[in-house]
């Protein structure tokens, strides 16, 4: 089924909608919760928050549109829900994600800061060249390893870790550029 039409029956709350995402996506989903884990979750722990992230989108399904894919839209569900239980249960979270984690929770003057942010860096991302932003997306939003990267994309470990760290300098100028300082990243 095409994710057109399940977004469309996801909104109308129709259950085959959510049974097709999860029959697709079910895996990528709990691949991205066991490598955002780091070995630091157990089988149950991946399968309750990989139910969790399908939960989150039934519950939010008017938040979804059909003229936009749902794997991106899934694979940060599948990122926030991970982070939290990680951070809930004081397991390790020890990959740099203060770049691109952020909470819808809070006074409504943060979120509307906080989601300018995000689409400061969704744009600055989007300009990144190719094999950058394949790097980026990789480490920061499915959670891989530098050393997986590394042998996925046939590029050295210090070639990965020298372009995550160009990555986060060109974030920060731009975000300086629109009058954020980099704490309040």
């Amino acid at each position: 089924m095409k994710d057109e039409e399940m977004i469309k029956l996801i909104k109308n709350q129709d259950e085959w909608g959510i049974s097709a995402l999860i029959q697709q996506y079910g895996r990528y989903a709990a691949a991205i919760v066991t490598n955002l884990g780091q070995g630091n979750l157990l089988q149950e722990d991946v399968e309750e928050i990989t139910a969790d992230v399908f939960l989150a989108i039934w519950q939010h399904s008017d938040g979804l549109r059909e003229d936009i894919a749902i794997k991106p839209y899934l694979a940060q569900t599948a990122r926030h829900k991970t982070i939290s239980f990680l951070r809930k249960n004081r397991l390790e979270c020890s990959f740099d994600d203060d770049i691109i984690c952020y909470s819808k929770t809070g006074l409504p003057d943060e979120v509307i800061v906080k989601e300018e942010q995000q689409r400061i860096i969704n744009e600055a991302v989007e300009k990144m060249e190719q094999t950058e932003r394949e790097i980026f997306v990789r480490f920061y939003y499915l959670g891989e390893r530098i050393q997986t990267i590394a042998k996925i994309l046939t590029i050295n470990p210090s070639t990965i870790k020298t372009k995550l760290h160009r990555a986060r300098k060109k974030l920060r100028s731009v975000f300086e550029e629109r009058g954020y300082s980099y704490d309040e990243i």
